[in-house]
């Protein structure tokens, strides 16, 4: 894809191809940047099939690292940049790396020191550390020709690992190409001389994904080394941006509460956040001249396997999931049995097909004729568009009621005092299990526990209205959600301390 759209933008349209905070480089320079990179990366002893750990930001260096892995037929393992020493130490165990890049932003090649085994190879990219070698200082002789075959894995991405340790979940040359192309033609309607702008970091999904989708269309990828949304709102304007993935309301919720994003946005047709109905309704009102889509995926179906259409009413772009990609199918199962389940029936959502990664690392391989089981609580219906309910585990179980952690949760954030929200069972002397609320409000609101206890009871069921209140001020997070494990840990042992308070 890479050399295709480079030959084509250097006669079409020469100044489309990578923005990010070293500059401006075009196609072409991004392919001879991976050229020259993958010939090193050979020199160093690197194979087809071998596996290379990367340590990057969204910089042109990390770019070109996960086109020169491709280029080589090598697997590009994106390193968590968040990680800490002892989660680096089990992935790089985990996958068998041979190779591990960090590249020149401070502290990455401290972190590895720390954390990989003597025997690895180390290589560092725009700048010299002792132990490192460098691999852009000289491209030596070009690389061996071992081009990628479509089922080849091309990257092994690494679970958020919210109740375990993370997971490698490969995805083949062939699957990540097929999400991308479909995320830009078939929904976002990508087109040359189209300006993507995505900022979250380079070893995430939704990194990756927008990337491919407008390097299909000849397009410009915009990104940047960090999130402040005055900076952000500034490249959108200046960098003239079509496209935002700006896939969470906490990053958009951000950029519009900024006095610049009237005016900064104004070009932007289409963009992409994941969330409630009720937030992606309120997030659209405010921003009514650009069309926003939803979708719904994970690491194991490439990012995405569903997004909404822009020609969608509102209703049904905001308040679904929209259908599945090219060569995706879904339904919904009983938890319990695996029977399959009428149209509009909530079950546990089952994936197949082209878009679905090959099985866990270090696991069985899977079968893409056969129904992978997400996890996810959700339904199929009678038009074939999927909607989530949510998480299987986040299911609440009220003296034998089941209560959908979504529900309460999409019910909240209507108040118009909060802000974020997340619910979690708690244990309950009487009711088994019992919700439990934690909310971060507006800036310059108030509003109490009881308040918002009333609003759920006007809409929910008793049962279903949080037992517990409780007002955060920060999260616990993965590279992208919120990390319920701790918030439940945190409230049962207030609880069983006999703490209790509103």
């Amino acid at each position: 894809m890479l050399r295709r759209t480079a030959t084509m933008t250097s006669l079409t349209d020469p100044d489309a191809g990578l923005v990010t905070p070293d500059g401006r480089a075009s196609w072409g320079r991004v392919l001879t940047g991976a050229e020259a990179l993958a010939a090193r990366l050979a020199a160093l002893g690197v194979e087809r099939g071998g596996r290379i750990a990367l340590l990057a930001g969204n910089s042109l260096a990390g770019v070109e690292m996960l086109f020169a892995c491709g280029l080589l037929g090598a697997v590009c393992v994106p390193v968590n940049t968040r990680f800490s020493v002892a989660e680096i130490r089990h992935m790089i165990a985990d996958s068998a790396v041979d190779t591990v890049v960090v590249t020149a932003e401070p502290g990455f090649a401290d972190l590895v020191r720390d954390a990989v085994p003597a025997g690895l190879r180390l290589a560092t990219v725009g700048a010299d550390e002792p132990g490192f070698t460098r691999v852009d200082d000289d491209p030596g002789p070009p690389a061996p020709a071992h081009p990628a075959a479509p089922d080849d894995v091309a990257l092994m991405v690494y679970t958020s690992g919210t109740t375990a340790h993370p997971r490698g979940c490969p995805l083949t040359h062939a699957t990540l190409v097929g999400a991308g192309r479909s995320v830009g033609r078939d929904r976002f309607r990508c087109g040359p001389g189209d300006v993507m702008w995505g900022v979250l970091p380079l070893f995430h999904l939704s990194f990756v994904n927008p990337l491919l989708a407008i390097l299909d269309a000849g397009g410009t990828f915009v990104t940047d080394s960090r999130f402040d949304a005055g900076r952000a709102l500034h490249q959108i304007r200046d960098e003239r941006v079509t496209h935002a993935f700006t896939c969470f309301p906490t990053v958009m919720d951000a950029l519009l509460d900024h006095p610049d994003f009237d005016t900064c946005f104004a070009r932007v047709r289409l963009f992409l956040n994941v969330g409630p109905p009720q937030t992606l309704r309120a997030i659209q009102a405010r921003a009514p001249r650009a069309r926003q889509l939803t979708s719904y995926g994970s690491s194991e179906m490439a990012g995405i396997a569903a997004t909404t259409h822009p020609d969608d009413p509102d209703d049904i772009r905001l308040g679904t999931n929209g259908f599945p990609l090219p060569g995706m199918e879904m339904t919904a199962v009983d938890p319990d049995t695996r029977s399959p389940l009428p149209a509009g029936v909530t079950g546990e959502i089952v994936v197949r097909g082209s878009g679905m990664f090959a099985g866990y690392w270090n696991g069985a391989p899977y079968d893409r004729n056969s129904w992978f089981g997400s996890g996810d609580l959700g339904f199929v219906d009678a038009d074939g568009r999927v909607h989530y309910r949510g998480r299987i585990k986040d299911m609440v179980k009220v003296g034998g009621e089941n209560v959908a952690a979504l529900e309460v949760e999409s019910v909240l954030a209507e108040h118009p005092a909060v802000r974020t929200v997340a619910v979690v069972a708690v244990p309950d002397p009487r009711y088994t299990e019992v919700p439990a609320a934690f909310v971060e409000l507006h800036a310059g609101v108030a509003v109490t526990a009881e308040q918002l206890q009333e609003h759920c009871a006007a809409v929910l069921a008793r049962f279903k209205v949080p037992r517990h209140v409780r007002f955060v001020t920060e999260w616990p997070m993965s590279a992208t959600k919120i990390q319920k494990g701790p918030l439940r840990e945190r409230i049962t042992a207030e609880l069983v301390d006999g703490k209790e308070h509103a």
